[in-house]
């Protein structure tokens, strides 16, 4: 079994283990009378179970001795942890003198060190057990401080257990990433109950002391294995960061108020956090974030290098001792004033943000900006925020019940079940690699969503959320225009079309479609300058649309427009809005148009780009004035009389051009139709003569690749009904069957790439997303009647929604996770509408019980895990690889190792084989090198890049006759690649070659 397998399995066991076996410490706590009694400085107000330790352990205990192996290790940690659960379940019913337990962990702490698995800092047998016993014996108490709130131990140390697994899987050291994953999995299981409201059982030392002891062996032989002498004791210290800041924080406090250090109180972080978030779930999920932070940099500081190791401790330090000191300003109630209901009852102080609001400004913002980061679009970037987006998503599920619609239902279901059928269908994909890139693309979507679903509860938040993508959108158009108007703005056009700062231009477009819409919510505000600069805005956008030069963009907009229209109230005014942005375009329109003709015929001079900006913002500036003075006419000044009289005008008006519009279109029935004809004909032509015959204006012509990609996807689809070819995997039949030279490896369509790679079913949970999508649109529709708010977020999130959806039927801006999360956050508000006139869109409520609700529970517990491991996997492979293919010019060594990490983590890689081939090949070895390029072939038969190295080898070993096979391989599997074709057709260097 790998080390994947045996991680996903130790999690998962103990998950379960503990998740079951917790109601029954429940009752058997019942039975005993075995309770937590509110006195004193405890917050809680009713006696608790305890026994929480009993569940946790046995989770823990079970699965390490059936997964982790290495009995030299696991029985002194499994041995230590048990005898410390006694110990702390004795105290938790009869008091244990705090001596007596004290000198029972140092003898643990010994042990541990006799064993082998302690400190050793290069400072003699002395020093080592001296600094084994403190670290053992403080992180302890460390962590049984820190069980004083419901969640805060059991969170604490599900964090640190995974940054220890994730350090046992940088370091290749199975049985700590086992064993860590497995502390994890059994406080996972245990949260639910744990941070039920209120808390239905307690961990009691019982349980945070073998916890923390668990904690302490783990990360010291995590630490100790991964780093040289005095650095691991560094990483170490990193790893149980916020419970060392509590200690810390706890001792300075009760030194300066003279308190002793081992009496009870609500000095503790826990508590000091809790008056400003006022939720104990909220304080689980804060300070565990914190800690994952604290965590990363551990694991940062492992793999970078002593310099790095120095950088991150002294910021950690710096941090704490800041924290300390804010910390310390606080007032904290004397112990002898607090009653067994003080935490409750105090008197809630409200901060003017709170950690949801500045994530939601931050993930908004940043999904906005995305085209300055290309969107997102390479996985070295994505991974990384997937992970801390599913660790989001964890920790929100546990703090947080949430009543979710039916249309957010479908959506995160679609997303969530793309992931999943994406990485099964590696039992059939040609490129097992593929697959699971393209199934964990789907899961940060996925996380994406659900951690916007988890902090967007009501309309506020919502519009919270649509401002901050705003911001983020404004800022990329605003640095295209000042790009534009600099001393090289060609800089930003490709062939006359807005190309940058994203680099791909369909994309960049929709983003901009996108824009037009959250500019429309402020030209539909009643108050006239902020209708004035909506209507300035989203003539900008369209503007910027425009030269994009963007068919699909065009289809977007028109697409958006009709269903915005049709589902959300307040036609009227939106309509004579987008009349009016359109009547800028109509002036704007001639220089605009110019930047395209003078672009696609040679170089753009830059003073054709600069009339396109000055004619844009004049233009915008001009509609935004007229539709300022029409609103403060119809709202403002004038008499209930006069805004009727002016509604009825518009409508009349509205109506007038309606016809006016059918007339000319039915005395031009005749050139119309032949005109579609003609583009159609041009769309499905793909000769030579096809972009001859798709007419002068690209917005206007039918010409292209499309038709291309669409059959071939038809036909694969055809062919594999039910499954497909596997996620990512559309790229082999489609180089066979193209019938042009274009090179891509997508369909250019959500619904045909889902249906020919994935088959009936990747059909049916798009068709799942989409239809939350137009589900919610539909609800949010009949609230935004009543509630103004909601008609704002409807606008923004139906507009960008609809928009994303049609130009990525036509296109793949659902692989440009930057611009899908943009699309997908403006759509939360529209995704929690309820069923009714409602206006709040999401409400708590507590955890439901029976099976379906364990059935509920287990199932996102298994899709986050899944999530979290696939992602890890991939990130870390790439990382490794990442750092080869620098080493490679330089250190081929070196290179050569990493790319051997990167193939222990994922040997579906066929970079890493590549990477593999060319350091061996720096070495001389020629035969090895051929080997690694072979076992790429095996994992991919049809990839067109391998058999071209297979053939530059064999030229570098004289083998013509082996060049000229693996050429003519090349070529088959790309006949369109001239190239190849001339390489394949030379000859043989001699008969003697030929013969060999």
């Amino acid at each position: 079994m790998n080390l994947e397998s045996r991680l996903l399995l130790s999690l998962v066991l103990a998950a379960a283990i503990v998740y079951v076996s917790t109601p029954y410490a429940v009752r058997v706590a019942d039975r005993l009378q075995f309770y937590d009694k509110p006195a004193g400085y405890k917050g809680h107000l009713r006696a608790t179970p305890y026994l929480g330790g009993a569940s946790v352990m046995t989770g823990f205990v079970l699965a390490v001795l059936a997964v982790g192996g290495d009995p030299g290790r696991t029985v002194p940690v499994v041995a230590g942890a048990v005898a410390l659960w006694a110990v702390g379940t004795v105290d938790d019913r009869r008091h244990v003198a705090p001596g007596l337990r004290v000198m029972l962990e140092v003898a643990i702490a010994a042990s541990l060190w006799g064993f082998g698995l302690g400190w050793d800092l290069g400072l003699g047998p002395a020093v080592d057990l001296a600094c084994t016993v403190v670290w053992v014996v403080a992180v302890v108490n460390a962590f049984n401080l820190f069980d004083n709130m419901d969640g805060a131990a059991s969170t604490m140390a599900l964090v640190v257990a995974s940054a220890i697994a994730v350090l046992g899987v940088v370091r290749g050291d199975v049985w700590l990433a086992v064993s860590a994953a497995a502390l994890a999995g059994a406080c996972a299981g245990f949260l639910p109950y744990n941070l039920a409201s209120p808390a239905r059982i307690f961990l009691g030392d019982g349980g945070s002391m073998p916890v923390g002891f668990c904690v302490a062996a783990l990360a010291m032989i995590g630490a100790a294995d991964a780093v040289p002498a005095w650095q691991s004791l560094i990483v170490g210290l990193l790893l149980v960061g916020l419970p060392a800041l509590d200690t810390c924080l706890v001792v300075v406090s009760r030194r300066r108020r003279g308190v002793s250090f081992l009496a009870g109180g609500r000095d503790h972080l826990t508590h000091r956090t809790h008056r400003r978030l006022r939720s104990t779930r909220a304080v689980a999920m804060a300070l565990g974030s914190a800690q994952a932070v604290v965590s990363a940099l551990a694991v940062v500081a492992v793999t970078g290098g002593p310099d790095v190791v120095v950088g991150v401790v002294l910021a950690y330090l710096a941090a704490a001792g800041i924290a300390i000191a804010v910390l310390e300003t606080q007032d904290v109630p004397e112990f002898a004033s607090v009653g067994a209901v003080g935490v409750a009852r105090r008197p809630r102080s409200r901060l003017p943000v709170t950690p949801a609001q500045v994530l939601l400004v931050v993930g908004g913002v940043g999904a906005g900006a995305s085209p300055f980061w290309s969107a997102y679009y390479d996985s070295r970037t994505w991974v990384p925020i997937g992970l801390a987006l599913v660790i989001l998503a964890t920790v929100g599920v546990i703090a947080r019940s949430l009543r979710v619609p039916l249309p957010a239902r479908l959506a995160l279901g679609g997303l969530t079940g793309l992931g999943l059928w994406s990485l099964v269908s590696v039992a059939w994909a040609e490129s097992a690699q593929q697959a699971v890139v393209d199934g964990n693309r789907w899961f940060v979507l996925a996380a994406t969503l659900g951690v916007a679903l988890i902090l967007v509860r009501d309309h506020r938040r919502a519009l919270l959320l649509t401002a901050a993508v705003g911001i983020g959108v404004a800022a990329v158009a605003a640095g295209v225009l000042l790009r534009m108007s600099g001393s090289d703005p060609a800089a930003v056009f490709l062939s006359g079309r807005l190309h940058l700062p994203l680099g791909y231009i369909n994309g960049e477009a929709c983003v901009f479609v996108m824009g037009l819409w959250l500019a429309t919510t402020l030209a539909e505000l009643r108050r006239p300058v902020w209708a004035g600069l909506g209507v300035t805005l989203a003539t900008v956008f369209a503007g910027l649309v425009f030269l994009s030069e963007s068919r699909g963009a065009a289809l977007a907009v028109g697409g958006s427009a009709l269903v915005v229209l049709l589902v959300v109230p307040g036609r009227l005014r939106r309509a004579g809005a987008l009349l009016t942005v359109l009547g800028g375009m109509l002036v704007a329109g001639p220089a605009l148009t110019r930047v395209y003709d003078r672009g696609a015929a040679g170089p753009l001079a830059p003073d054709v780009v600069h009339d396109a900006v000055r004619s844009l913002g004049l233009a915008a500036l001009a509609a935004g004035a007229v539709w300022m003075v029409l609103v403060a006419i119809v709202d403002g000044q004038a008499s209930p009389a006069t805004r009727r009289l002016a509604r009825r005008a518009a409508a009349v008006l509205l109506g007038l051009l309606a016809c006016a519009t059918l007339a000319v279109g039915a005395a031009r029935a005749e050139r119309i139709a032949t005109a579609v004809d003609d583009q159609y004909h041009a769309f499905v032509n793909l000769g030579p003569e096809r972009k001859a015959s798709g007419g002068t204006s690209r917005l206007a012509s039918g010409a292209g690749t499309r038709y291309d990609y669409w059959r071939v996807a038809a036909r694969i689809w055809s062919a594999h009904p039910v499954l497909g070819v596997g996620a990512g995997n559309y790229d082999v039949p489609y180089f066979q069957e193209r019938a042009t030279s274009e090179d891509v490896r997508q369909a250019h369509s959500i619904e045909l790439q889902a249906l020919s790679e994935l088959g009936l079913v990747g059909g049916a949970l798009v068709a799942a997303l989409l239809g939350g999508l137009a589900l919610g649109a539909v609800r949010l529709g009949a609230v935004a009647r009543t509630s103004g708010p909601a008609r704002a977020v409807a606008v923004a999130g139906v507009g960008g929604a609809s928009a994303w959806a049609v130009q990525t039927s036509v296109d793949w801006m659902h692989l440009l996770p930057g611009v899908s999360a943009t699309a997908l956050l403006l759509a939360v508000g529209v995704l929690q509408a309820p069923r009714g006139t409602r206006a709040t869109p999401a409400t708590v409520r507590a955890p439901r019980r029976g099976w379906v609700a364990g059935a509920a529970v287990g199932a996102t517990a298994l899709v986050l895990v899944v999530a979290g491991a696939s992602l890890s996997r991939q990130g870390l492979s790439e990382l490794y690889l990442a750092r080869a293919q620098t080493a490679l010019a330089g250190d081929p060594k070196r290179a050569l190792a990493e790319a051997r990490r990167s193939l222990r983590l994922d040997d579906q890689s066929v970079p890493a084989r590549y990477t593999e081939a060319a350091a061996l090949a720096r070495f001389g070895q020629a035969d090895a090198a051929r080997d690694a390029l072979r076992a790429a072939v095996r994992l991919e038969p049809s990839d067109f890049v391998t058999w071209v190295l297979i053939g530059d080898l064999a030229v570098r070993q004289g083998d013509r006759q082996g060049a000229r096979r693996a050429y003519e391989r090349a070529s088959a599997l790309n006949p369109r690649s001239q190239e190849i074709a001339a390489l394949a057709a030379q000859p043989p260097a001699s008969p003697t070659a030929e013969a060999g």
